[in-house]
């Protein structure tokens, strides 16, 4: 089992969607986040008056989705994801994937895979 965080551009969100519904992946959770990338340069500066301007970073509005897989559904889902959302420019966004160790669906007590399916 894998959790899956992704984070897309804001603008990409309802055809990453579409995308996972078209795809069986139905169950996720998703939020607005800010944040920037490690590469970002963009700044603004704050000034006081007395200490000069200070650079602060400018944070992006970007898309989060969470989602717990099964292992043999990562690539289909990595696949999927990367087609909607890549362009080649910098800010597309970033998969990362995290190993699972169980899961319990509290309704009926189904542990690991069977909490997920």
């Amino acid at each position: 089992m894998k959790y899956v965080e992704i984070i897309v551009r804001r603008n990409m969100y309802h055809k990453t969607k579409e995308a996972l519904a078209d795809n069986g992946f139905n169950a996720y959770m998703s939020t607005d986040v800010l944040g920037r990338g490690k590469n970002s340069t963009i700044g603004y500066s704050i000034t006081d008056g007395s200490e000069g301007a200070i650079v602060a970073p400018v944070f992006m509005a970007k898309k989060y989705i969470g989602i717990y897989i099964l292992d043999e559904d990562l690539e289909d889902l990595i696949t999927v994801i990367k087609e909607v959302n890549q362009t080649g420019n910098q800010g597309d966004g970033k998969i990362f994937v995290y190993e699972l160790e169980n899961a319990v669906r509290i309704s009926t007590g189904q542990k690991g895979e069977d909490a997920l399916v």
